[in-house]
C-alpha cells in the first residue's frame, strides 16, 4: 500500500525569500500555504546544521538553559509516530520532566544508534528555553502579537491537526514534510475526539505511512486535494489558520522554529470556545430549530452586512456596535451571567 505521501500529486506554492520586500505585509496577504525558501538561512543555526549534526547539536547545546522542560519518548516500534495505543485508552508515548540542555545530551547519544527510540520537546516557548535563540537568530513575521516556540527531536510524526492561529514553520536543523489540507476537508480526515487529544489539538486518526482505506474510504478525497511540501534548513512554510497539516522528521536531529499569530486583536476570544459551546447549546435541538439557529447566526456573525443596528442610536447599539476591548469585556460579562445561571 502507497502512503499517503507517494499519492499526492500538488506541491505546494514555493518563493525565495529574495523575492520579498516585506515579510510581514507578504505573510498578511496570504490565504493559502506557501514555502519560502531561504527564510532563515542567515541563521547560525541554520549555518551550523549545514555543517553536520554534531555542530547543530553544539551549537543548540550553548545557548540552551536548564529550566525544566516538558519532553516525550516513544518506543522504537512506534516508528516515531505520537499518537494514541491501539485501543484509544490511552497515548502510545510518555511525557517526562527534563530541561533542552539534558533532551540533547539524549539526542547525541541516539546518533550512534540505528534504531533508537524517539525523543522531543515540542512547543516549548524559545525564551523560556532557549532565550538567546531569537536574539542570535532573528527574523520579523508579523506586526501582532507572536507567540515564538521551538521544537526539538529526533524522527518523528505528528498527526494531521489544525491550529487556531497562523503559523509560520521553520526548519532550522535536519528536514520536514508538510502534508496539508484545506479547513473544507474536515469531514474526510477522520477527526479524533475533541476532549482527549495527543497534544492539544484534535488529530485525524489516519495513518499516513499506511493508510487503511477500508476503515477510513473517504480520505481518499481528501488525498485527492492534498499539498505536499519538503523543507531543508533554511527554508520556511506558511500554513494559514484551520488548515490541517500532517509533519514528518525523520533526520537523526531536527529543530523546527514556529511563529504563530492571529490577525485579530489580542482581546477577542477563541472561535474553538465558541464551537464547543455551540455544541452544548444547539447541535441536539431539533432540525427546524437548528436550522433557524444557523440564520441567526448568519446574520449577526458571518454577514459582511455593516448596516446591522443602524435602526438603533450610536449610544444604546451595545453589543451590536465595534467590537473594540471594552466590548469584548462586557461580552464576556454577560456570557459569564448566563453560563452561572
Amino acid at each position: 500500500m502507497q502512503s499517503a505521501a507517494q499519492q499526492i500529486k500538488q506541491q505546494v506554492k514555493q518563493c525565495h525569500i529574495n523575492d520579498i520586500n516585506d515579510l510581514p505585509a507578504f505573510l498578511a496577504e496570504q490565504t493559502a500555504p506557501i514555502v519560502i525558501k531561504g527564510i532563515c538561512a542567515h541563521w547560525p543555526m541554520v549555518q551550523n546544521a549545514q555543517l553536520g549534526d554534531t555542530h547543530a547539536l553544539k551549537y543548540l547545546k550553548s545557548i540552551a538553559s536548564n529550566s525544566p522542560v516538558r519532553a516525550f519518548t516513544a518506543k522504537e516500534k512506534e516508528q516515531g509516530r505520537y499518537f494514541y495505543n491501539a485501543d484509544m485508552t490511552d497515548l502510545n508515548f510518555t511525557q517526562y520532566a527534563s530541561t533542552l540542555v539534558e533532551l540533547i545530551t539524549t539526542l547525541e547519544q541516539s546518533l550512534t544508534t540505528d534504531n533508537s527510540d524517539s525523543y522531543y520537546m515540542g512547543s516549548t516557548a524559545c525564551d523560556y528555553c532557549a532565550p538567546e535563540f531569537t536574539i542570535k537568530n532573528p527574523l520579523e513575521v508579523t506586526t501582532h502579537s507572536c507567540l515564538k516556540s521551538l521544537w526539538v527531536g529526533n524522527h518523528s510524526r505528528i498527526a494531521a491537526h489544525y491550529d487556531n492561529a497562523d503559523n509560520l514553520a521553520c526548519v532550522g536543523a535536519g528536514s520536514r514534510e508538510f502534508i496539508l489540507f484545506s479547513p473544507e476537508q474536515v469531514n474526510n480526515l477522520y477527526i479524533g475526539p475533541l476532549e482527549f487529544t495527543p497534544a492539544g489539538q484534535a488529530v485525524s486518526l489516519v495513518d499516513f505511512t499506511a493508510p487503511d482505506l477500508n476503515r477510513f474510504p473517504r480520505f481518499q478525497n481528501a488525498l485527492n486535494s492534498a499539498q505536499i511540501a519538503k523543507l531543508e534548513p533554511g527554508d520556511g512554510i506558511f500554513i494559514p489558520a484551520l488548515w490541517w497539516h500532517h509533519v514528518s522528521a525523520h533526520s537523526q536531529f531536527n529543530v523546527l522554529v514556529n511563529y504563530w499569530w492571529r490577525q485579530a486583536p489580542d482581546y477577542l476570544a477563541n472561535p474553538f470556545d465558541a464551537m464547543l459551546h455551540s455544541m452544548l447549546a444547539i447541535k441536539d435541538l431539533p432540525q427546524s430549530q437548528q436550522t433557524h439557529w444557523q440564520q441567526f447566526f448568519d446574520h449577526y456573525v458571518f454577514s459582511n452586512n455593516k448596516d446591522i443596528g443602524d435602526q438603533i442610536a450610536p449610544h444604546a447599539k451595545g453589543i451590536l456596535g465595534d467590537i473594540d476591548e471594552q466590548t469584548a469585556r462586557r461580552i464576556r460579562q454577560l456570557l459569564l451571567q448566563k453560563l452561572n445561571r
